[in-house]
């Protein structure tokens, strides 16, 4: 029997650290580990209840909490049920979020477990909600063994918190999105997707999308936003906006859609925007890249690490609308640009492996039950 890896991350919805958590937990077990998944589901959430957004190749275990509407007791109750449901017997634990993070330490902290602990830090956000903001710095003071998603993340984690961490970037399998299925629409579209938390930036995208339709009246709006753990997460502030705006109408919005749905999306745009205020990595370009979409983007955390200004898209300043805007004029107004970019980001994308990390991932590992 391999190594036993009990990997966490608090969701089974194809948000960015579930995509990683379940691409890397596949590669740990074809280098020979013994992976589980293990995520939460709230009780009443009978569709998140049975499993992942897509089929897995390794065993899971959902676990079930309860919902609150308060924040602090919904926290705890998301901890207890990792605590009361997670083994006690893995020979490392592997958490992707603050959640399961804090978990791990206060298991580890009361003798429960005795296993090294390792967090990967994908962001940290800013929250407007203080206790949330509180809760996620404490986590990553908590992490025995610390991976982030990009150098940016290495150098502000050294610089504000003083620890060390390795780099494991976002892989990538091209095969996911080489067979697109058939346009659709014929519309300008222009495509989101992202959580719904305001690091985001997707009002920075509606207000933009209003100049972009003064240009291009027939342009619409894909958004996929889907929501997490987080209070500030909900629809009715971004679509009181688009209303205001006048361009309500124009918007598609989508909580959470299945892969199917999600690769007709990506076959129907004709650019992908990310318009975020902080990011670790950006998932969503990297598919976007993959799939021949040439991307906009924040000048924001590790995107540029991953995509190159003028030549996989277009990298903007956080917050500037304007120049949003005018980017997306420019690449829906020349087929010629959108093809160029996004060829070279489809071979950008296929420069990042999800064998590569779980090698660096297994080797961390190694070195950590070595120094026990």
């Amino acid at each position: 029997m391999g190594l036993r890896v009990a990997m966490l991350t608090y969701s089974t919805r194809p948000r960015g650290g579930v995509v990683h958590a379940l691409k890397l937990a596949e590669r740990l077990s074809g280098l020979g580990a013994d992976v589980t998944l293990y995520s939460l589901a709230r009780s009443d959430d009978h569709v998140a209840r049975e499993g992942y957004f897509r089929r897995v190749r390794v065993p899971f275990r959902i676990l079930e909490y309860d919902w609150h509407p308060d924040l602090v007791t919904r926290l705890e109750r998301m901890i207890d049920s990792y605590s009361y449901g997670l083994p006690h017997d893995a020979e490392v634990y592997h958490a992707q979020d603050c959640v399961g993070g804090t978990a791990l330490a206060r298991m580890k902290a009361r003798g429960i477990i005795s296993a090294p602990v390792f967090r990967t830090i994908h962001h940290i956000d800013d929250f407007s909600e203080p206790r949330l903001f509180e809760f996620e710095k404490r986590a990553v003071g908590l992490a025995e063994h610390r991976f982030v998603v990009s150098k940016f993340w290495q150098r502000e984690l050294n610089k504000d918190y003083g620890i060390d961490s390795v780099v494991t970037y976002n892989g990538m399998d091209i095969s996911d999105f080489s067979n697109l299925p058939p346009r659709i629409t014929k519309d300008p579209t222009v495509l989101f997707i992202g959580g719904l938390e305001p690091r985001k930036g997707l009002e920075y995208l509606i207000r933009a999308m209003e100049r972009v339709m003064e240009v291009i009246p027939e342009v619409r709006l894909i958004a996929v936003a889907k929501t997490g753990f987080r209070a500030t997460d909900e629809w009715l502030a971004y679509k009181t906006l688009a209303r205001q705006l006048g361009i309500l109408d124009r918007i598609d919005y989508n909580e959470s859609v299945d892969e199917q749905t999600l690769l007709q999306f990506y076959s129907d745009c004709d650019v992908l925007v990310l318009p975020s205020k902080t990011e670790g990595w950006g998932l969503s370009l990297m598919e976007a890249m993959a799939c021949g979409k040439p991307v906009v983007a924040s000048r924001a955390g590790g995107i540029p690490e991953l995509v190159r200004d003028g030549v996989d898209g277009i990298l903007v300043d956080v917050g500037d609308v304007r120049w949003l805007a005018e980017s997306i004029v420019n690449l829906l107004k020349d087929p010629s640009l959108r093809t160029r970019m996004g060829s070279s980001g489809r071979k950008r994308a296929q420069q990042f492996s999800w064998d590569r990390t779980a090698r660096i991932v297994m080797e961390s590992y190694g070195l950590a039950l070595n120094s026990t």
